[in-house]
């Protein structure tokens, strides 16, 4: 508040006039009213709270918005079972949170979200962790059959889900025991899958033939689950009557060995050979899964198939052939190549192979002993004369690496 003074008392002097003067007196004017004191100023207020109540309602929509759930500081956790791992992954990142996923085996179809933690519904703060548990493959552990009866071992591995395939095995074994089995006792397979099984065909005693007629002797011979191959042989005994046999009668042999009966023509004048067979077109591929390589090589070359050798990662035994393709089982064309996949055992130590091809076997076999490999030799008939004694073909093909001291099979030339 501002204080005025009071305005000054005026002096007004009178001096004496000459006389016959006029006298004038001086009119002083009245000071000016006091000014109104100022009107105290309310926009800026106004302003200031405005900007207060805009600020709240911001805040407000801000804490309070949906939109996702992306500004939210708590989320609700969306239903995400029975959706595909991808899709219920994708919604919960929308809601932003996070998905941890973990396997179950199960009936639902193999990437299936079957549960989930915490519930649907469930308010949690952004960021939070779902698990997600997932349907997976259902699998079982292969069980341990080797040892016993084929008919338990199926209905053993059946009962686990798995399918059955027997391979008949030539083994002093008694007739139907489990000798293999492929997988192993113990890995895990999907429900379905299929067990190999190698099974003994056992020993059985050779019946008597000798003395009885050609039909009867090649029924009994194959009733006792062997095979008989006749020949007419030049004898004084009736025409048509077995007269040796080999193996003999009463010996113990393995289940489906081959019997050679001979029959009498009828004279003693010298039969002349009948004339070979012409080999079949195609061929039936042997199963050489779990056999050691060299020994794989020696049955796929005496059923007219070629082999393949390929070193492969496995833990099983080094030489031994963890697979092969085509599979065991399959009809072929005589002649075409079986690629066998062999393992090179867990701590091998791998070299070149030298390439041996168009050498004579000796000079073959001294250079890949030289180079620390062990050396098998078998036929392979060629058309060519100049190829007869040399070395036509090596598995594993010169040049591929193959485990220091491990089987090299070199293929020579024969007439064909």
């Amino acid at each position: 508040m501002r204080f005025r003074r009071p305005p000054a008392e005026a002096t007004t002097v009178l001096e004496e006039a000459p006389p016959g003067a006029v006298v004038e007196e001086e009119v002083v004017p009245p000071p000016p009213p006091p000014e109104p004191p100022p009107r105290p100023l309310l926009w800026p207020w106004l302003l200031l709270l405005l900007a207060l109540v805009i600020g709240g309602l911001v805040a407000a929509w801000l804490l309070t918005r949906d939109d996702g759930n992306k500004g939210a500081s708590t989320v609700n956790v969306p239903n995400v079972v029975r959706l595909q791992q991808r899709e219920a992954v994708q919604r919960l990142n929308q809601r932003g949170l996070i998905a941890r996923l973990k396997t179950r085996a199960g009936s639902a179809e193999p990437g299936t979200v079957v549960a989930q933690d915490p519930s649907p519904g469930a308010d949690v703060v952004r960021h939070s962790v779902v698990t997600l548990t997932v349907s997976a493959v259902q699998t079982e552990a292969v069980p341990n059959v080797v040892g016993k009866r084929e008919s338990a071992a199926v209905s053993a591995l059946r009962a686990q889900g798995f399918q059955v395939k027997t391979i008949g095995t030539v083994s002093s074994k008694p007739s139907g025991t489990v000798l293999a089995q492929n997988p192993p006792a113990g890995e895990r397979l999907a429900d379905g899958s299929t067990v190999t099984l190698r099974v003994s065909r056992g020993l059985v005693t050779v019946p008597e033939t000798v003395g009885q007629s050609r039909d009867n002797a090649v029924a009994a011979i194959r009733g006792a689950g062997l095979k008989p191959t006749a020949f007419t042989v030049p004898s004084s005994q009736p025409n048509g009557t077995v007269v040796a046999q080999r193996p003999l009668g009463g010996k113990r042999v393995p289940g489906g060995s081959a019997v050679r009966l001979n029959v009498s023509s009828g004279s003693t004048a010298a039969v002349p050979p009948p004339p070979p067979p012409s080999k079949p077109a195609t061929v039936t591929v042997p199963d050489v899964t779990g056999q050691q390589q060299d020994v794989a090589q020696k049955q796929l070359n005496a059923a007219g198939l070629k082999a393949g050798v390929v070193y492969v990662a496995s833990d099983e035994v080094q030489g031994t052939v963890v697979s092969q393709a085509p599979e065991g089982g399959t009809t072929q064309k005589r002649g075409t190549r079986i690629q066998l996949n062999v393992s090179r055992g867990p701590r091998a130590v791998v070299k070149g192979v030298p390439d041996v091809r168009n050498l004579d076997v000796g000079e073959a076999r001294a250079k890949l002993t030289a180079a620390g490999f062990k050396v098998q030799t078998l036929p392979q008939g060629v058309s060519d004369p100049s190829q007869v004694g040399k070395v036509v073909d090596e598995q594993p093909a010169g040049g591929k690496n193959a485990p220091t001291g491990s089987v090299v099979t070199i293929y020579v030339g024969r007439a064909a």
